[in-house]
């Protein structure tokens, strides 16, 4: 969530007395419309919500074939009266300079309270309800189940998106990431990786008899507002190695590879690199001449 977000705005409440939809407690009722399927899992420190709601984690799953998607969303009271709903943003083309420029581009926004929701697409200078044919929301106070289809998302396979929950009354809230948006790709299962940067040691590549390390030190996403990206680290990465045709050990869950002395000069190293981040999976080949 950037931070020039602002809050409260005034079509808030406007916008959530034309909500509609009961929101029940018998979550199953969102929970079908999805398979169990590989997940986008994204965190948000607790602790951080004054009296708004304090939202911890968000995951979205999505069905390829049938386009559907489900947001789940966790915390304490993170909806829990009219007075302190939940918003999630959906920048629907991923893309920061488009939408409403005052929530990081977002395209569609659903807000929600303890009786009803409400769903909304950006015109292009005002919020306006939009048709919500495949959506369903369901849940409690610490959780919120909202599934879509993406065809009422603008028919988008990657969106960024944040989720908000705030206080009405005094202004509080908690944003979801903390600063800019969460990413997520129907292909990916998660975010979008677009590419990763490395540390290689020694610099110049890989040499006979010595050993070779690999270390990612950034992955770059889509980007999502932030006027200054912050470095992202994957949550986890590991690699394999064939120095010609022979497999070489790498360590586990590093990238540590001991370039034998005899016979291995001049020969090409290959390595594939994995890199995992908030669900995603990302395999990054890399080739060396050993020197």
């Amino acid at each position: 969530m950037s931070m020039q977000f602002r809050l409260p705005r005034p079509a808030v409440a406007s916008r959530l007395k034309k909500s509609r939809g009961v929101i029940v407690a018998a979550l199953m009722a969102a929970l079908i419309l999805v398979p169990t399927a590989s997940s986008g899992d994204y965190t948000d420190p607790a602790g951080d919500s004054g009296t708004a709601g304090d939202i911890t984690a968000v995951t979205v799953a999505g069905d390829k074939a049938s386009g559907q998607l489900l947001f789940r969303i966790t915390g304490t009271n993170v909806v829990s009266s009219e007075t302190i709903p939940l918003i999630l943003a959906i920048d629907s083309d991923a893309n920061p300079l488009t939408g409403d420029l005052t929530i990081d581009g977002s395209d569609y926004e659903f807000q929600v309270d303890d009786t009803s929701y409400g769903f909304f697409h950006w015109n292009g200078s005002d919020w306006v309800v939009t048709p919500d044919l495949s959506v369903q929301v369901s849940g409690g106070p610490s959780q919120i189940l909202i599934s879509v289809n993406r065809s009422e998302l603008g028919n988008t396979s990657m969106f960024n998106f944040f989720a908000l929950s705030f206080n009405i009354t005094d202004r509080a809230f908690d944003g979801a990431p903390n600063q800019g948006a969460f990413n997520y790709s129907l292909d990916a299962n998660g975010p979008q990786i677009l590419s990763v940067d490395v540390k290689k040691t020694p610099a110049a590549g890989p040499k006979a008899g010595k050993r070779f390390v690999i270390v990612p030190t950034g992955l770059k996403l889509p980007p999502d507002g932030q006027v200054i990206p912050p470095t992202i680290l994957p949550t986890s990465y590991s690699c394999t190695a064939k120095l010609g045709t022979k497999r070489l050990a790498t360590g586990k869950g590093v990238c540590s590879i001991a370039i034998p002395k005899k016979k291995s000069k001049g020969k090409k190293l290959t390595v594939l690199l994995t890199v995992n981040y908030q669900g995603a999976t990302k395999v990054i080949p890399l080739t060396f001449k050993v020197k």
